[in-house]
């Protein structure tokens, strides 16, 4: 019985696995390709908030520093001079720019113990107090204290009272410069961030106007 034979020579069938073979690497490296530029997104969007909150945590600090309640307090007003060094330079800059040091009215509510208290009628006097101290009807209590910010072994760290707390890590470097102009003070803050695994590193700045003008220093 004749007829024709249907199938695939050797040399066909070698010819069809290799471009399989060929497709599939190249599948391989558009998917490799794909999930290091997705792992990279990531990377970069957590480097850039941990930046934002942690420039919004320092903004939030320098535009409570100087703000010690309703008078101008005067050398009169302090139970001890240790208190009125501290309250002649609220922001102090020093490592080079890598440590900023803030004195901050907290906000009502805070759970943090304030370094001092300023207690005042708002009206004729006022009077600044190490530590804790309530008010009453007559008289307004405002807690201060001293944050500080430092960058150590690549951790931003916050102080206060002595007692530091990593903020963000993998921080390349922080610079402060207190700037005084026309236009009053303001405190520019760069942040560089870098990330090991993808030895990835940006920058970013915030400027941040104080609301009231500092002594001169």
């Amino acid at each position: 019985m004749n007829g024709s034979q249907a199938g695939f020579s050797l040399l066909e069938g070698l010819l069809a696995l290799a471009l399989g073979l060929m497709l599939l690497a190249a599948a391989s490296q558009v998917f490799v390709a794909t999930v290091q530029a997705w792992r990279l997104q990531g990377a970069l969007a957590q480097q850039q908030e941990d930046a934002r909150l942690a420039l919004q945590r320092i903004a939030q600090d320098i535009r409570m520093t100087g703000v010690f309640g309703c008078l101008r307090l005067r050398a009169s007003d302090f139970d001890s001079p240790s208190a009125a060094a501290a309250f002649a330079r609220p922001v102090q800059i020093s490592q080079g720019g890598a440590q900023l040091s803030l004195l901050v009215g907290q906000l009502p509510g805070s759970a943090s113990r304030p370094d001092w208290t300023v207690l005042s009628d708002c009206r004729s006097w006022a009077q600044v107090k190490v530590d804790a101290h309530e008010g009453d009807e007559q008289t307004l209590a405002l807690p201060v204290s001293r944050i500080t910010y430092e960058l150590r072994d690549g951790s931003l760290r916050v102080v206060r009272r002595g007692s530091p707390q990593a903020l963000i890590d993998n921080v390349r470097s922080l610079h402060a410069n207190l700037v005084t102009n026309a236009q009053g003070q303001r405190v520019d803050l760069q942040l560089s961030l870098f990330h090991p695994e993808h030895d990835l590193e940006q920058r970013y700045a915030i400027s941040v106007a104080l609301r009231n003008r500092l002594p001169e220093q």
